[in-house]
């Protein structure tokens, strides 16, 4: 069996900071799009189709989420100054080793990811 993500929607507490966040950060371009009264937000990000929902609409009320990415970069020293600059926290101290330098990030609505660069 063969199957592929296509989207991913994240039920956003924060919307003007994540907006920020993913457009800054990691350059999404975001369209509006209505349902009834809320505005939801959709671009692409990494090839995947991102859908951002206020979490009222979702009625998501989880503080924090229940995945997490692990995004690999070109420039680890980029991406990490971009992500705090645009409301982003670490989630520790960098770690080298494999080959690699690793570090979790938040975005602005808590949402982990790992950055990870190859260092070999």
């Amino acid at each position: 069996m063969e199957y592929s993500v296509k989207g991913i929607t994240l039920a956003v507490r924060e919307m003007d900071k994540m907006l920020s966040f993913y457009t800054n950060v990691f350059g999404v371009s975001f369209k509006k799009q209505q349902i009834n009264d809320s505005t939801l937000y959709e671009g692409i990000w990494a090839g995947i189709h991102l859908l951002l929902c206020p979490a009222e609409l979702a009625s998501n009320t989880a503080l924090q989420n229940r995945h997490q990415f692990d995004l690999w970069v070109s420039d680890f020293d980029a991406i990490i100054s971009l992500c705090t600059q645009y409301g982003g926290k670490l989630m520790g101290e960098v770690q080298e080793k494999d080959g690699t330098k690793r570090v979790g990030i938040y975005d602005p609505d808590n949402n982990s990811m790992v950055i990870i660069q190859s260092t070999i």
